[in-house]
């Protein structure tokens, strides 16, 4: 039900006539010099600033310090920041997309405050990486596939795992248990094995 109510809501939002407005009237502005004036400040608020001051310098000064305040305000581009605000979600409810406003000349910089930008928005849309996990094999399973193995064959913790499957314990468990009985031979490192680093265990089959 929430999710339901949020969509209604987002539709109401997006098919305003705020929101249409403030599309229109940014993408009307591309390209054309900014008018004076356009990119407002807040006005000081001198009787905040002296509420409460009595005393005629003192008041001279706190009507200074409030001027000084809002003049090291940065400027803001109401039409700018109404499209950044609206954008996104009127944009899906009218099922235009964030290349649309590109190719219309709309910046990067703007692009990305609206919809966010192209790098989140791929690490969202990624799946999460599956891990590969061996197939669940029970330790009888193994032994008997390996006993069933012609004498003279190599074996090693890896190939079991793949050939047969079953996890790294479970598989070094039986080729211990099978070397112990005489099925295998006892394990020695992997005479195939060249380069640097241990050589594999490998056993073979009596």
């Amino acid at each position: 039900m929430p999710r339901k109510s949020a969509a209604q809501s987002e539709v109401r939002v997006s098919t305003s006539a705020e929101a249409e407005t403030a599309v229109k009237e940014y993408l009307a502005s591309l390209g054309k010099p900014k008018a004076r004036g356009r990119a407002v400040r807040p006005k000081p608020d001198f009787d905040a600033a002296t509420k409460g001051i009595t005393d005629p310098l003192a008041r001279l000064a706190a009507i200074k310090g409030e001027r000084e305040r809002v003049a090291n305000l940065p400027a803001a581009d109401t039409l700018e920041s109404d499209f950044v605000k609206y954008a996104k979600t009127w944009a899906r409810v009218n099922d235009y997309s964030r290349d649309d406003f590109a190719v219309l000349g709309v910046p990067k910089r703007v692009l990305d405050a609206a919809f966010g930008t192209r790098s989140a928005a791929r690490a969202a849309a990624a799946p999460e990486p599956t891990r590969k996990r061996a197939p669940r094999t029970d330790a009888a399973t193994i032994a008997e596939a390996i006993a069933a193995r012609p004498s003279g064959s190599w074996l090693s913790i890896a190939s079991v795992i793949e050939e047969i499957g079953g996890s790294p314990a479970t598989v070094r468990k039986v080729l211990d248990q099978l070397s112990a009985d005489g099925t295998l031979t006892m394990p020695i490192d992997d005479p195939n094995r060249s380069g640097r680093g241990r050589a594999a265990k490998v056993w073979q089959r009596n």
